[in-house]
């Protein structure tokens, strides 16, 4: 190899290396600051977790209790031992055999003014002491002339297995009952002069209409009482 190519090779080999961009010191400054960097985030956590802890324990002192974190964690376990809370327990509820804050003790019956009481007149009622509310307006709807219901009484057909209604008219009175169906009607006699008709009804039963003369009279409608009770009949 002669000096030519010797020059040639040494030409095509490349530089020396740069000089570096940083030298020791730098790098063990950096690692320093790194160091210090999480030193400094440890050191806010830790505080964040006294701050916290102390804010509770203020407000269980200013409150005079439990904190609700703390109160709720035991409640939980309270009741987990205690088992699991029955639906008939909670206060809302009224108790079996019990008064209810919630609740009247009392039952309130048809006709009454709602005090436990039972009114003159109620729906479906059957025995000589209550009038029929139904019965009573659709036997209003068949006399002649205005009928007041509030006016109305048992008459002279109940019994204590029909319901009843009636009303005084001029020379007597006309009482209708309805008696369910398989029951025999009976009921209490009725005074000479007394028109009575009986006629089947829509469920089964007998619906009885009556009119009862006053004394020394003639029965009211006496002529009208058959028809009256086949008006009536198809309406129970």
């Amino acid at each position: 190899m002669d000096e030519q190519e010797l020059r040639s090779l040494f030409s095509a080999a490349p530089p020396d290396a740069p000089p570096p961009a940083f030298t020791r010191d730098d790098v063990v400054r950096e690692s320093r600051r790194q160091t210090v960097r999480r030193r400094n985030r440890l050191t806010a956590g830790l505080g964040a977790v006294v701050l916290v802890v102390a804010g509770f324990g203020v407000y269980g002192v200013v409150s005079g209790g439990t904190p609700g974190l703390l109160t709720a964690a035991k409640d939980n376990a309270t009741q987990s031992d205690a088992g699991p809370v029955q639906p008939g327990e909670s206060p809302m509820r009224p108790e079996v055999g019990g008064g209810s804050p919630n609740f009247s003790s009392q039952v309130p019956q048809q006709g009454g003014p709602g005090e436990g009481k039972t009114g003159q007149l109620a729906e479906g009622a059957s025995g000589c002491e209550q009038v029929d509310g139904e019965l009573a307006t659709a036997l209003a709807g068949e006399l002649p002339g205005h009928f007041d219901t509030t006016r109305a009484v048992p008459g002279g057909a109940c019994s204590t297995v029909s319901r009843s209604a009636g009303f005084p008219v001029p020379g007597g009175e006309v009482a209708a009952a309805v008696y369910p169906k398989g029951i025999p009607e009976v009921f209490k006699s009725q005074p000479a002069g007394t028109v009575t008709a009986r006629v089947a009804t829509a469920s089964g039963g007998v619906l009885v209409l009556v009119s009862v003369p006053s004394a020394g009279a003639a029965a009211p409608y006496a002529g009208q009482v058959e028809t009256f009770a086949h008006r009536l009949a198809p309406q129970f």
